[in-house]
């Protein structure tokens, strides 16, 4: 059954950035949480705006799925790979990427990005719960180069890798990988594709960047002006969206750049722009 809401908005011009303190990168960005899901779960999830200047990781995969939004500056993904302001990555679970390396420029780079449990139900380990072992991993070795060198030798094994195995106590199989390279999308080249509007005046238009993997999880940009209105229909599963350019409003309540909402299973929302409001819209369907 759906249900028209007024959804929990965060606005992200609001919030200050915090450094979390984790050790297994080569230079910390600092973070401001939008929104996050239910540790512990399958479909825990994390949003957050990120900001960095110098950032260092070797090649390296996940356990769980993820998308990277070049909010603000370029981003390095891989050897020749990068991440140019105004695109978008898809990085699926259990393939690799990297190395990335972002020297310090001067300015500061954002990066909208989304982290959630994949379609191998192996669930999202939050930046807390890593926290939280992380020193305990001091008495067994040190973080160095995005790695963890043991001190009872050996290989060096990827930081995340080490800590997600000293949280769980067991060994990280990851899952398969559906692709074989991260997912560049550069949503200039898209056309948008007009949806209608509910009202007599305005236009609602959407740009669909991908569906991926068997879930059908979807990326799009979404964009209303002049008055229009562009419904967002229910799903079985969770809806973000991020402001990225203009303002608006979601269920009449004010949206401007960097200001998030999001819709759970079931919800709709109408989205409404006088002027005109762009919006990165990212569908998660429930495993």
């Amino acid at each position: 059954m759906s249900q028209l809401v007024t959804p929990e908005i965060i606005h992200g011009n609001e919030l200050e950035y915090k450094a979390l303190g984790f050790k297994h990168r080569v230079g910390e960005p600092e973070f401001k949480y939008l929104f996050r899901g239910q540790d512990g779960t399958p479909e825990n999830y994390m949003l957050a705006l990120g900001r960095q200047r110098k950032f260092f990781s070797p090649i390296h995969k996940h356990n769980f799925d993820q998308f990277r939004f070049a909010y603000q500056g370029d981003f390095s993904i891989a050897e020749n790979m990068v991440i140019k302001e105004g695109e978008l990555c898809y990085h699926p679970e259990g393939v690799e990427y990297g190395p990335q390396v972002d020297e310090e420029d001067g300015t500061d780079h954002i990066l909208l990005i989304l982290q959630f449990g994949g379609t191998s139900g192996q669930g999202y380990l939050s930046y807390d719960q890593l926290l939280s072992v992380q020193s305990d991993l001091k008495n067994y070795g040190k973080f160095e180069g995005g790695k963890f060198h043991s001190a009872r030798g050996g290989e060096p094994k990827d930081g995340f890798e080490a800590t997600w195995e000293h949280f769980n106590k067991r060994k990280l199989e990851y899952p398969k990988p559906r692709y074989t390279k991260p997912i560049l999308m550069k949503p200039e080249n898209f056309s948008w594709r007009n949806v209608g509007n509910r009202g007599s005046v305005g236009a609602a238009y959407k740009k669909h960047l991908g569906t991926f993997t068997e879930r059908a999880v979807v990326a799009q940009l979404l964009k209303v002006e002049g008055g229009g209105e562009l419904k967002l229909e229910p799903v079985d599963g969770f809806q973000l969206v991020f402001v990225n350019k203009g303002e608006g409003k979601v269920g009449g309540k004010d949206l401007v750049k960097e200001s998030a909402f999001r819709l759970t299973r079931g919800q709709e929302a109408i989205l409404s722009s006088d002027s005109t409001l762009e919006a990165l819209h990212l569908v998660v369907p429930a495993l």
